[in-house]
C-alpha cells in the first residue's frame, strides 16, 4: 500500500510518517512547506496546497490511501476537497486525526464545529475512513515554555487522558495494518487522567530546571492583549483554552485499546525519552 500523508510537515504527522514507513508502506508526503530535511531518511515529496483539486490529484497519483494531518482554518473545506481528489484518483481509505471533544453538544465553538464538519464529510464520502480523536498530547507541553519561561493559560482544571505523539502514531500504524478498522471512530486517549499543570510543572523540573515558576495567564487576559495587538493567532490560542476550560474530555479508548492495543508510554517515559 502506497499512502499520502497530507500535513506531512506537522508535529504530529512525523510521528505517523516515522511509524508506517517502519511498518513497510511506501510513503508520498505532502504540504506547502514540507521539505526533506525535515526528516531523517529520503522520501517522496510534494509540495501543493490543499485546497487545490488538482495538487491533491497529483499528490494522490499512484496512491491507495491518505492519512490526514492538518491545522488549518478551514477543516471542513479542505477535507472536502480532499475527499473530491480521492474519488477522482481511486483512493481506496482516508484517515483522519481529530479532537476528543468532537461532538454535536460542543458544535457551539467554531473550531469543533469545523472538525465534526470535516468528519462528517468524510463519514459520507464513499470511502473508506477511519477517524482519529486525540487527546492532548505531551509534546503540547514544550509549546507553554517560551524564553525561558513557562506559562499556564487559564485554569485547566479538568483532568485529561494525555498521550505521546509515539502511541497515537502506533495506533495509526496498527489502524492500517487491519482491514476490520475501517469505518470506525477510535478514541487515542492515554491510560491516566492528568492537569495540565501537573504535567507542566514536572516538564519544566525534567527539560527546564532553569525554570522555577509557572506563571498563569487568565483565558480573558490573553483575548484582549490579543484584540488589542491585533495578533488573529494569539486570539485563536486564547480561544482554544477558553474552550478547554469549560469543556470535559469525551470518548471510552475501550475499543481502540481492544483493536489497536494500550498506549506504552506512561509520562514518565515520555518525559525521560524526549531528544
Amino acid at each position: 500500500m502506497k499512502i499520502l500523508i497530507i500535513g506531512a510537515s506537522g508535529m504530529l504527522a512525523k510521528p505517523v510518517v516515522k511509524e508506517l514507513d517502519k511498518r513497510g508502506y511506501q510513503l508520498r508526503l505532502f504540504s506547502r512547506s514540507v521539505q526533506q530535511s525535515m526528516f531523517p531518511k529520503d522520501y517522496e515529496i510534494v509540495n501543493g496546497d490543499v485546497y487545490s483539486i488538482e495538487d491533491l490529484k497529483n499528490a494522490m497519483a499512484g496512491c491507495n490511501a491518505v492519512h490526514v494531518s492538518l491545522t488549518v482554518d478551514d477543516e471542513a473545506g479542505a477535507m472536502q476537497c480532499i475527499v473530491d481528489a480521492g474519488r477522482e484518483s481511486g483512493i481506496e481509505l482516508i484517515s483522519t486525526i481529530s479532537g476528543c471533544t468532537v461532538a454535536e453538544e460542543n458544535r457551539w465553538f467554531h473550531m469543533v464545529d469545523d472538525k465534526f464538519r470535516a468528519e462528517q464529510i468524510l463519514i459520507q464520502s464513499g470511502i473508506n475512513y477511519m477517524i482519529f480523536r486525540a487527546t492532548w498530547f505531551f509534546e503540547s507541553l514544550g509549546l507553554l515554555v517560551r524564553n525561558g519561561k513557562a506559562m499556564m493559560i487559564g485554569r485547566q482544571n479538568h483532568p485529561y487522558h494525555w498521550i505521546a505523539a509515539a502511541d497515537y502514531a502506533r495506533m495509526v500504524g496498527e489502524a492500517f495494518d487491519r482491514p476490520a478498522a475501517a469505518n470506525r471512530i477510535f478514541y487515542a486517549l492515554g491510560e491516566t487522567p492528568l492537569l495540565m499543570k501537573d504535567l507542566l510543572v514536572k516538564y519544566c523540573e525534567i527539560q527546564h530546571p532553569e525554570i522555577k515558576k509557572i506563571s498563569t495567564t487568565p483565558t480573558g487576559m490573553l483575548k484582549m492583549i490579543a484584540t488589542l495587538s491585533g495578533k488573529k493567532p494569539l486570539k485563536k490560542v486564547a480561544e482554544m483554552f477558553a474552550y478547554f476550560e469549560k469543556t470535559p474530555e469525551m470518548g471510552d479508548p475501550a475499543e481502540t485499546y481492544a483493536m489497536l492495543g494500550k498506549p506504552q508510554l506512561s509520562f514518565q517515559d515520555w518525559l525521560y525519552e524526549i531528544d
